[in-house]
């Protein structure tokens, strides 16, 4: 009798630890979950822009226009590339080029200024300030009083 008492003290014992283990594994759980959820906090300092952004809108003097042709493609720290899809050609354009970014600010020059005619990029050297950052979107603002919202591709 006596070991058999023993043994269902053992298995309560553990049962009671299981469960213990299993509200602090839930709680943690829940407290990263609720450290993704605010991944939407604006963090200008990342300078982790590397990945594909497709540009969604442009907005100028309270004037959006949707855009679903354009995409800013940060291959590392350095190298940028523009991607343009002509529908007219039914064709991609690559315009090659290198980032720099001190901040908030983003500086881009492009190599060559071949099919520049169809972006709205004055020259070969654009400068934005870096209005929103994180994993999901990207909102950047020209000299000229554009702003721009893309979002991870």
């Amino acid at each position: 009798m006596n070991r058999e008492c023993r043994i269902l003290s053992e298995h309560i014992r553990i049962n009671s630890w299981k469960k213990i283990m299993m509200k602090k594994y839930s709680f943690l759980l829940l407290v990263f979950s609720l450290f993704m959820a605010c991944d939407d906090v604006t963090d200008v300092t990342t300078p982790d822009l590397v990945g594909k952004w497709q540009l969604k809108t442009v907005e100028k003097n309270g004037l959006e226009t949707v855009v679903d042709t354009v995409w800013y493609n940060f291959q590392s720290e350095s190298v940028f590339m523009l991607q343009v899809y002509v529908p007219q050609r039914d064709t991609f354009l690559f315009l090659y080029g290198m980032k720099k970014q001190q901040e908030n600010v983003l500086s881009i020059r492009l190599e060559f200024d071949d099919y520049i005619e169809y972006s709205d990029w004055p020259g070969r050297s654009r400068s934005f300030t870096i209005d929103h950052l994180n994993k999901k979107r990207l909102t950047l603002r020209s000299e000229e009083g554009y702003h721009y919202s893309f979002i991870k591709f």
